[in-house]
């Protein structure tokens, strides 16, 4: 009986075994999951999960660093900073410390497509996270002081993770090199040039174009009332008047160039990047997206993929592999392939032995049982990451803040489940095979 389920079927038998907190239920969001609209169009998305009395509250804008062009570059991402400073009801660092105060803790994160910030706290005081975040929509107030401190901040937070990151600022070449400054080139720490230049007038505009109850969502997900969180809502964000959102259009044409990039620097091993262009994701042809995932995943998810099996432990090629790109991307996005040759094997001689995998699939085929696995995996590793009430908000946001659905998640698991072999291969060819490519490398400096 039970080899006639479907693949994700019998991965929710299993995670009642293994998990027996997650109730099946509770893997659909249609399942627990109430979505209202205020009148200044502010988008409220209720997701009940009572398996503990903690609330995360969040709210997503959409504004990132995409949304920038040159010159003002990291400039969402200072705002992100220069929220936490005070507003005319709050001293600088108060929000921070009353979250504190009652047990919680709070954060705030910008991407290329979003702003959010959100509060982890017990049930019972998820008003006070309205009452302080619905006053920074619109109350806030950037002292001069206060952001020549925090421009600091943020200056050593790009030395850190970008200037003295081998890894990273090659990253940040290739992103300028494929989509210029503009869209998803354009790096969210922005470039040190820009952020010295970032002033007071220049984050108040921002702010003033884009921090509105129309171009945000509100996440509440956890343990609360619906009834009453709504009520508190409304109370809270219904006097907000909306904004006229207007979009720059400072955006330059750019067409992509797929000229090699190489380097040195100091690491320890060479490591190689290939990175393909993929158009953003459509609702049209998600199929071959999702092809795409499980693709990826056959190649590169694990200890008994592709690359592992047959590069690093077979071959001996390699010593690391990755791959790297956003399913749900809303501009034109890089898939990045690469990792670090075993010692006297050359890039070259990887980077063909990467693209060669994609070659022997497409001719030869799958073998015994590795469709299945692929799926297990990729499904397992999706329930087991939506057992956290974080990551729900996490992904809720990111595709809302997108401008697509979260339905999107629901359906996920069974448009998995339908992909073949001959989806599997038609993506290896358009994304991969027929697909051109930046080949880029970074070699050790040997002292």
């Amino acid at each position: 009986m039970i080899k006639n389920l479907a693949i994700i079927d019998i991965l929710k038998i299993l995670i009642l075994v293994i998990f027996p907190g997650v109730s099946l239920g509770g893997l659909n969001f249609s399942d627990r999951l109430e979505q209202h609209q205020l009148d200044n169009g502010l988008k409220i998305i209720l997701i009940e999960d009572k398996r503990s009395p903690v609330v995360v509250s969040s709210i997503w804008y959409k504004v990132g660093s995409s949304y920038e062009y040159d010159g003002v570059s990291g400039i969402s991402h200072i705002l992100e900073h220069m929220m936490f400073k005070g507003t005319k009801n709050t001293e600088p660092g108060e929000f921070s410390r009353l979250i504190k105060k009652v047990g919680g803790s709070e954060n705030a994160f910008t991407g290329r497509d979003f702003t959010g910030y959100y509060q982890k706290i017990h049930r019972d005081y998820l008003e006070l996270a309205l009452r302080l975040e619905s006053d920074r929509m619109t109350n806030l107030v950037i002292k001069k002081e206060e952001l020549k401190n925090e421009i600091e901040v943020v200056k050593e937070e790009r030395r850190l993770r970008t200037d003295d990151q081998p890894t990273s600022k090659l990253f940040e070449r290739i992103s300028i090199q494929a989509f210029g400054m503009r869209n998803y080139g354009i790096p969210i720490v922005g470039l040190m040039k820009d952020i010295n230049e970032i002033s007071v007038n220049d984050l108040e505009k921002w702010y003033d174009s884009y921090y509105s109850p129309n171009n945000a969502t509100l996440i509440i997900a956890g343990d609360f009332n619906p009834v009453n969180a709504l009520s508190l809502v409304k109370k809270y964000y219904g006097s907000i008047p909306r904004k006229n959102i207007k979009s720059n259009n400072l955006k330059t044409k750019h067409d992509i160039k797929y000229n090699d990039i190489s380097i040195k620097d100091k690491i320890s091993r060479p490591l190689i990047v290939l990175s393909f262009k993929k158009q953003p994701f459509s609702f049209n042809k998600k199929k071959d997206s999702y092809a795409l995932d499980l693709l990826l995943e056959l190649m590169d998810g694990g200890n008994s993929s592709r690359f592992t099996k047959n590069l690093i432990e077979n071959e001996k090629i390699a010593i690391k592999t990755f791959i790297s790109y956003d399913t749900y991307s809303r501009q034109e996005n890089l898939i990045s392939i690469g990792g670090s040759p075993r010692e006297n094997v050359s890039p070259e001689k990887l980077k063909n032995a990467l693209m060669n995998q994609f070659e022997k699939f497409v001719k030869n085929g799958l073998v015994a049982d590795e469709l299945k696995n692929a799926k297990s995996r990729l499904l397992a590793r999706s329930i087991y990451d939506f057992d956290s009430v974080f990551y729900q908000v996490m992904q809720v946001g990111m595709l809302e803040s997108k401008n697509y659905d979260w339905k999107l998640l629901d359906n996920y698991f069974d448009e998995i489940d339908q992909i073949t072999e001959d989806d599997l291969m038609r993506a290896a060819k358009i994304f991969i095979l027929e697909n051109k490519y930046i080949y880029s490398t970074i070699e050790p400096i040997y002292e």
